[in-house]
C-alpha cells in the first residue's frame, strides 16, 4: 500500500512561506516544497476526484460536537475523509539514474567538540565547529552516494548541484468579487523552475516521495482495505500542488531512500531529512524538560523519554534558522502560522552503550518524529554513529 512516486511539474511552482506578500516584498515563492504543501495537493486532488462521499468509503466516523454527545461529519470536504494519508517527501529526484537528493547536514565537515565554562543552552554540553577557517559557501543539497559518506564521517565535496532555479515576473492584483484587475496594484513574485540538464547532459528532475492511503471500513474483513491511491491513479494522473495552481504529472517511481546505518558507538547522530514542528521550539517533545516533570533528578532536562530509552540523553544540537509556514483548510480558511525547525539540522544523544544507541536508532530511523504533523512528513531524520575519537575537547569559557 506504500507507493513510490516522482512528480513532474509542468511549468512554474508558486511555493510561498507565512510572510506577508505586500509592498515590497518578491513573494519569496520559490522554495522546495514542504511536506505538507506534497500532503494538502494530493488530499486535496482526493476530493476533487470525488466531491461526494463514496460507497467504498464506508459510513462517516462518528465525531463528537461541542455541547452534544455526538454525531456524523456528512460533509464531503471532512477532513475524517481519507485521512488515512501519510507522505514521505518530497525530494529532489533524478528521473534518469534514479538518484535522490537530500537537505545537506548543517553539521557538514564540522568537529563535534565538548565545551566547558560556555553558555549553551540546557542540557547541551557540546557544540559543532567547523574543521576549516574561513568563509565556505555552504551546501544545499547532497546526492545519496555524498550522504551515505556523510553518514560515515567522511569528507564531501563542494560542488553543489544547480537543481533548480528562482525566477521573478511580474503580475497586477485580481478582484476576488469581480475578477477583473485592480488598477495600479502590480506585484512580483519568485517561482520554482526545475533544471532539465543539471549535470550538463540531459538529466530530468522531478520530485520523489512515498505516500499510502489505505481505508478500512467498520466491520470488513482484515484484506478487504481499499487502496486509495489505486482508483485515484485510474481516474486522473496530475495534481495541483502549491499556489497559482501549478499543475505536476503523477507518475510510479524507482527509488530507494538511505538505508540504515548500523551504530557502532555510544553516540548517536540523528539529521532530520525533513522539517520537524516541536511543541518546545528546537527542542524535541520526546526529550524531557525537566521544567514539566515532577521528578526531574530521575529525568533531567534531554533525557529520551522514548520506552527502554531512558538512558540516553541530548547533548548537541545545530539547528538552523527555523521557518515561518502557515497554510489553507478547505472548511476554515487560513491555518495559524508555525515555525519548524528546518531539514538538515541534526542532534546527538549520548546513549552510554552502542547497544541503547541501537535501540534509539530504530525509533527514529525514517520515522515521523515531529510533535505535530507527523502523518505529512515531518520529522523524517536518518542515524548514524560519532566515534568517541571524533569528540574533541575544548577549554572555551564564557569572558
Amino acid at each position: 500500500m506504500n507507493h513510490k512516486f516522482q512528480l513532474e511539474p509542468r511549468d512554474l511552482l508558486f511555493l510561498r512561506d507565512a510572510r506577508p506578500m505586500d509592498g515590497s516584498d518578491a513573494g519569496l515563492g520559490a522554495n522546495w516544497p514542504r511536506p505538507d504543501q506534497l500532503w494538502n495537493a494530493l488530499i486535496n486532488a482526493f476530493h476533487r476526484v470525488w466531491p461526494n462521499r463514496q460507497d467504498w468509503e464506508g459510513a462517516a466516523h462518528t465525531k463528537r460536537k461541542s455541547g452534544e454527545s455526538g454525531g456524523k461529519s456528512d460533509n464531503p470536504l471532512s477532513s475524517d475523509r481519507f485521512g488515512a494519508l501519510k507522505t514521505v517527501g518530497p525530494f529532489p529526484f533524478d528521473t534518469k539514474t534514479g538518484v535522490v537528493y537530500y537537505p545537506a547536514p548543517l553539521d557538514l565537515d564540522m568537529d563535534l567538540v565538548q565545551c566547558n565554562g560556555t553558555d549553551l543552552p540546557k542540557p547541551l554540553s557540546h557544540a559543532f565547529r567547523a574543521k576549516t577557517q574561513g568563509k565556505k559557501e555552504p551546501r544545499h543539497w547532497l546526492s545519496a552516494d555524498e550522504y551515505h559518506s556523510y553518514l560515515k564521517s567522511e569528507s564531501v565535496g563542494d560542488k553543489e548541484p544547480a537543481l533548480y532555479d528562482a525566477e521573478r515576473s511580474l503580475g497586477i492584483e485580481i478582484d476576488a468579487v469581480t475578477g477583473t484587475t485592480v488598477e495600479s496594484r502590480l506585484y512580483q513574485a519568485e517561482y520554482l523552475r526545475l533544471r532539465d540538464g543539471f549535470r550538463g547532459d540531459d538529466a530530468r528532475l522531478a520530485l520523489a516521495f512515498t505516500a499510502s492511503c489505505g481505508i478500512h471500513q467498520k466491520g470488513a474483513p482484515d484484506d478487504s482495505t481499499v487502496d486509495v491511491f489505486e482508483k485515484f491513479l485510474s481516474n486522473e494522473n496530475s495534481i495541483i500542488i502549491g499556489g497559482q495552481q501549478g499543475v505536476a504529472r503523477l507518475r510510479s517511481a524507482a527509488f530507494d531512500w538511505i538505508k540504515p546505518q548500523k551504530i557502532t558507538s555510544r553516540y548517536l547522530r540523528w539529521t532530520l531529512l525533513a522539517p520537524a514542528v516541536f511543541r518546545a521550539g528546537w527542542l524535541p517533545g520526546w526529550c524531557a524538560d525537566s521544567r514539566k516533570i515532577p521528578d526531574s533528578e530521575k529525568y533531567p532536562l534531554g533525557t529520551v523519554m522514548f520506552k527502554d530509552c531512558s538512558s540516553s540523553k541530548l547533548i548537541a544540537a545545530r539547528i538552523g534558522k527555523p521557518f515561518a509556514f502557515s497554510g489553507w483548510d478547505l472548511q476554515t480558511g487560513p491555518k495559524p502560522t508555525q515555525l519548524f525547525v528546518p531539514a538538515g539540522s541534526c542532534y546527538v544523544f549520548d546513549c552510554c552503550t552502542a547497544e541503547n544507541a541501537q535501540k534509539l536508532a530504530d525509533l527514529l530511523y525514517f520515522k515521523p518524529c515531529s510533535d505535530q504533523l507527523g502523518e505529512k512528513g515531518f520529522g523524517i531524520g536518518i542515524c548514524s554513529s560519532l566515534a568517541e575519537s571524533e569528540i574533541l575537547n575544548s577549554e572555551v569559557h564564557k569572558n
